[in-house]
């Protein structure tokens, strides 16, 4: 009983681990803005749903800074109201690199 309950915690601590930088990342999205266009099943005012954007990406960790670029320069998007590291925060979850 003891043994099981040490696997249990030991189990429960990796998962909540794992979970952080995820719900990190799509608080950050939220936080960023991103959240106002960006809906995570269907597209919205013009904008690609998180879904789509995570399948166009696959998690391709190479597209973070790509795509970091292009939303700090603010070219074909509208203007990001939010930092550099921010925004690489909210891409990783958007694309779903982990």
């Amino acid at each position: 009983m003891k043994k099981s309950l040490v696997v249990l915690g030991m189990a429960t601590v990796f998962a909540l681990g794992l979970s952080g930088p995820a719900v990190a990342d799509e608080a950050t999205f939220k936080s960023a803005g991103c959240a106002k266009c960006h809906d995570p099943d269907k597209k919205k005012k013009g904008a690609p749903s998180i879904k789509s954007m995570q399948e166009k990406f696959k998690g391709d960790k190479g597209k973070i800074g790509e795509l970091t670029a292009v939303l700090v320069k603010g070219k074909d998007h509208p203007e990001v109201d939010a930092k550099e590291p921010e925004i690489k925060k909210a891409m990783v979850f958007a694309i779903g690199a982990k």
